[in-house]
């Protein structure tokens, strides 16, 4: 309760610098959404990445925390989407019964992808590719040095691109007013730098509370780690993302969505760093958990590709392949909810026999 009042309201505050960082720099919502909201949000991953790679190097289970990471990164993206899938049906409704102005959700709708499909290919092409890597183990780890993965490193050089090119793309401008409006640059900066430092220590904090207790429960590392974990852990995203949406800036809520799902693909680069190694090395000789990494990584494409579907507009206005029925985000949503949870929580612990998490080997 206490590290989530914390983050609650470092998420309000840390909304508010980055909407001073736009005002003041002159930045695209591309960029501050995929570098500063996507860093600042995705602290609880940043030291969940580090902490794994150091406990690894302790540990006799060799890339047990590393693969536990994994899980939460790759869960985080696919938990962010399934947010905005949420949230998409809840404001159709709210629209019907005249709680929500139908221009706003139509605002919504439109501004998820607007400018940002590129960023949306890029993670959903990352996740083919770790997908790929899981699959074919024994042929990945040859296009590495000796166990460490390229992989990891190429999204990396992926995201610092992204932001080369991104940083002063052309946007029509808008007024991002904001409680720091008053303060000077230099005082803004400290602020902002005192917002980050505050929100690393609750994120160790939040880390360690929460792989106690999926350790404690013995549950799935795919419902443990991939959905409970990274509920917790994305925390801030959501915190962050309902106040811009609160002041009506969905364009720069759902880049810090998407932003974060780029950025966390490359933070396994920090976890083998620390450990010199990878756990693709791990499923040559274990086919269960490479079986419930193949059946996670395949369910989170799959989401991504019905995520375009539900959500992506032509300059039209107009839904994919030219499509305009009304309820066609809400249709969308709903497969991938019920899909999401069917073989999340039902297909997935029957038919896969993925470890538990805490067990050894």
């Amino acid at each position: 309760m206490v590290t989530g009042a914390g983050v609650l309201t470092l998420s309000f505050l840390f909304s508010e610098s980055i909407k001073g960082v736009l005002n003041r720099f002159n930045l695209s919502e591309k960029f501050v959404g995929s570098s500063l909201l996507a860093t600042g949000t995705s602290f609880p991953e940043v030291i969940n990445a580090i902490t794994a790679g150091f406990y690894d190097r302790e540990s006799s289970q060799k890339y047990k925390y590393s693969i536990d990471s994994f899980y939460n990164l790759t869960g985080a993206s696919l938990i962010q989407i399934i947010f905005l899938s949420g949230l998409g049906i809840v404001l159709y409704h709210l629209t019907k019964k005249k709680k929500f102005a139908q221009s706003e959700y139509r605002g919504f709708i439109t501004s998820t992808f607007q400018n940002k499909t590129f960023l949306w290919f890029l993670f959903t092409a990352e996740l083919v590719l770790l997908l790929i890597a899981v699959s074919f183990p024994s042929f990945s780890q040859k296009i590495g040095i000796g166990s460490v993965s390229f992989l990891p490193f190429l999204f990396l050089v992926i995201w610092a691109c992204y932001l080369v090119f991104s940083r002063k793309d052309k946007e029509d401008f808008k007024s991002y007013s904001n409680i720091f409006d008053q303060l000077s640059n230099f005082k803004f900066l400290g602020i902002f730098g005192f917002i980050f430092i505050c929100f690393s220590g609750l994120s160790f904090l939040n880390f360690n509370i929460v792989t106690m207790f999926e350790k404690t429960f013995r549950i799935p590392r795919n419902i443990g780690l991939g959905t409970i974990l990274s509920l917790v852990t994305s925390f801030p995203e959501f915190s962050s993302f309902f106040f811009l949406f609160k002041s009506r800036h969905f364009g720069l809520a759902s880049a810090g969505i998407f932003g974060s799902a780029l950025f966390n693909l490359f933070l396994p680069s920090l976890t083998q760093s620390i450990k010199v190694g990878w756990f693709l090395s791990e499923l040559v000789t274990n086919s269960n958990l490479q079986a419930s990494l193949i059946g996670w990584l395949g369910l989170a494409v799959a989401l991504n590709v019905i995520f375009l579907i539900a959500f992506y507009k032509n300059k039209k206005g107009n839904y994919i392949l030219n499509f305009n029925y009304p309820r066609w985000n809400v249709f969308w949503s709903w497969v991938l909810l019920t899909s999401y949870l069917t073989i999340s929580f039902i297909i997935f612990p029957i038919f896969l026999k993925s470890e538990t998490a805490g067990d050894t080997k």
